[in-house]
């Protein structure tokens, strides 16, 4: 942990440039925000072991990512291995904005470096601007984890039917200032500027049964546990008494 809250730095490389493919901009969910235009990012976790992120840009002509390594598996190559890059921004001064029709696409270049457990990346806009940028990778499933690293509102969107916070199977640090479930049943958790009191977001989930589901398992253990220690109770009961004849009978 401590080694992902500070970047990776051990091994890191010089960035270098590449091209990542343009993506679907349908593929995402772009929320445009009542009044001003504020820093955030909005993480998308899906059943498949798929992460989709949107971050949202305030006047910037850059944009420092970092993202963690694949240690599932699903994806194992070289490379970002970031997919669906799209790049939407405005370069006028207006800080509100009325719908997504407002934003175009960015001409940009991308850099990554590579340290011994993150992928830092970094997209480099042509001009200033107020925008997007969304694209999609693979991580761990059932655990979801975020270095925090500008002033930003960030959101992470559960699958439907899953939740978190249990003390056993899934825990969260830092808590959520704010919890909510949306119009497709799928479970928000928002952290007010988490930075720069917390170097990281951290979230273990799971599928809203689970807990009832281990609960009435073991509930169930511990009645057969009962029922066995009971059963062996009166056998010892029964040998007792069968032995107290015998001697009897000797005598």
């Amino acid at each position: 942990m401590i080694a992902f809250a500070s970047n990776g730095c051990l091994e890191s490389k010089d960035p270098e440039l590449i091209e990542i493919d343009p993506g679907d901009f349908s593929e995402y969910e772009f929320t445009v925000p009542e009044g001003n235009f504020i820093n955030s990012s909005t993480f998308y976790l899906y059943p498949n072991k798929t992460v989709r992120a949107v971050y949202t840009v305030v006047n910037a002509p850059r944009l420092e990512v970092v993202v963690p390594k694949d240690i599932s598996g699903v994806k194992s190559g070289k490379g970002p291995e970031i997919y669906n890059l799209v790049i939407i921004g405005n370069t006028g001064s207006s800080m509100v904005f009325s719908g997504i029709n407002e934003f175009s696409n960015i001409s940009h270049n991308v850099s990554y470096s590579e340290s011994s457990r993150n992928k830092n990346i970094q997209f480099e806009f042509a001009d200033t601007i107020n925008g997007y940028v969304a694209y999609t990778y693979y991580w761990e499933q059932s655990l979801f984890y975020h270095i925090l690293s500008r002033n930003e509102t960030v959101n992470v969107v559960l699958p439907e039917g899953y939740g978190t916070g249990n003390i056993i199977f899934g825990l969260l640090k830092p808590k959520p200032d704010t919890k909510r479930l949306d119009d497709q049943n799928r479970m928000w958790l928002i952290w007010d500027n988490p930075n720069p009191k917390y170097q990281y977001i951290r979230v273990k989930y799971y599928k809203s049964s689970l807990p009832t589901t281990m609960g009435f398992v073991g509930l169930m253990l511990l009645v057969a546990s009962l029922v066995t220690a009971i059963y062996f109770k009166n056998e010892i009961r029964k040998l007792r008494k069968k032995r107290e004849i015998i001697d009897k009978d000797k005598e």
